[in-house]
């Protein structure tokens, strides 16, 4: 069930390249050195920083982890480390004295989103920024949010809240893909979709995302489908 839910969904988000680099690009700017990716999936985010000087991935499920090493598995400096963020095991990553966590679209997926930042928080340096991207906007949750195992969807001031109260300043905090809005409200709410449409994502990915990334980043829309968050560790 998890390859199903999981590893099938990742796969059709590595099609929509695009997209992902939208994603990454807006924060792009802010990272460092030595990366810690927390839901690393199948590597769709580690491509973009497999060059930097220290990559640790943090994955929970195994079929993902199967993919990440064999993507990435020779790479010295890339660790591999499977296990759950929750976990106090994953402390010890702490070692690795990582500049940057990046979590893209993951936190959603964790029951325990504060004790998650908290170890994120605990396992970085001193200084380090948190990017972090969630999908935004709870009263679009719906069919899909529930088959993809969402815990929640997030509003400005949760997750300002939560963030805060893990240990990091937020230095930035703005919504991302207005026109995404009505289309996930109506695959989630109205239609009652059980799971992503494959040939909608591409379609998304192919025709809408080049002109909207650029219209976005001269106007910043007032409300999105993601929320898009820097913050860094609290001195």
């Amino acid at each position: 069930m998890l390859k199903d839910i999981t590893v099938s969904d990742l796969q059709i988000m590595n099609r929509a390249t695009n997209y992902r680099r939208w994603l990454f690009d807006s924060v792009a700017r802010h990272l460092g050195s030595r990366i810690l990716e927390v839901g690393a999936g199948i590597g769709n985010y580690t491509e973009y920083v497999a060059d930097a000087e220290q990559v640790v991935c943090v994955e929970i499920h195994g079929d993902a982890v199967d993919e990440l090493r064999a993507r990435f598995g020779e790479r010295h400096n890339i660790h591999i480390h499977h296990g759950d963020i929750l976990d106090q095991d994953c402390l010890e990553l702490a070692r690795f004295e990582c500049d940057t966590a990046i979590c893209f679209n993951v936190l959603e997926h964790v029951p325990d989103d504060r004790l998650a930042l908290e170890h994120m928080r605990a396992i970085l340096a001193p200084g380090a920024r948190l990017l972090l991207i969630v999908p935004a906007l709870q009263w679009i949750y719906g069919t899909v949010d529930r088959q993809l195992e969402h815990y929640r969807r997030y509003s400005r001031s949760g997750l300002r809240k939560v963030v805060s109260e893990a240990g990091f300043a937020v230095e930035s905090l703005r919504w991302m893909n207005l026109p995404g809005v009505p289309g996930w409200f109506l695959n989630n709410r109205i239609l009652k979709r059980t799971e992503e449409s494959p040939s909608q994502i591409l379609f998304f990915d192919r025709f809408i995302v080049p002109w909207l990334r650029r219209v976005e980043r001269l106007l910043p829309p007032p409300l999105g489908l993601s929320l898009v968050c820097v913050a860094s560790v609290k001195e």
